[in-house]
């Protein structure tokens, strides 16, 4: 069974209305929500670049953690309930998107941390990690 942790499913299906109306539902607010927390966190990541200050620094790295769990808190409901569906990846893709970008690691001016060399070193041997979808590694070769 060889790539069935790569399967996407949802558990639980919940319809939409067959007509919609103008007022919101579930859907329509956690959406919203999800639009949000993306643009807060891109925000909190910006400020947080153009940070002077090392206590202002703290103060939005917080920020951007906590909008970056709410985001991902948003993402796994809507995903749980079929209101945010992704293409399902085969492992030779995931392992073809995890090999570009291990390739474009030779290109920072910067060494590598020694978590994402020991994934590489992983992903050389043909495993693509064993991640299944909800969870993550900080390599991710797909976000939202």
């Amino acid at each position: 069974m060889q790539g069935s942790h790569l399967i996407m499913a949802h558990q639980e299906q919940t319809g939409l209305p067959k007509v919609k109306d103008p007022s919101m539902n579930d859907r329509d607010r956690l959406q919203d929500l999800l639009a949000q927390e993306k643009y807060l966190t891109s925000s909190y990541s910006t400020a947080l670049l153009e940070a002077s200050h090392d206590k202002l620094f703290d103060v939005i790295k917080q920020n951007c953690d906590s909008s970056c769990q709410m985001q991902r808190q948003v993402f796994n409901l809507m995903f749980k309930k079929g209101w945010y569906k992704l293409p399902v990846a085969d492992a030779q893709m995931v392992q073809h998107t995890f090999q570009q970008f291990v390739q474009y690691q030779t290109q920072f001016p910067f060494p590598p941390s020694p978590q994402f060399a020991q994934m590489a070193g992983q992903a050389g041997g043909g495993q693509a990690g064993g991640q299944t979808a909800g969870q993550g590694s900080g390599a991710q070769a797909q976000r939202q």
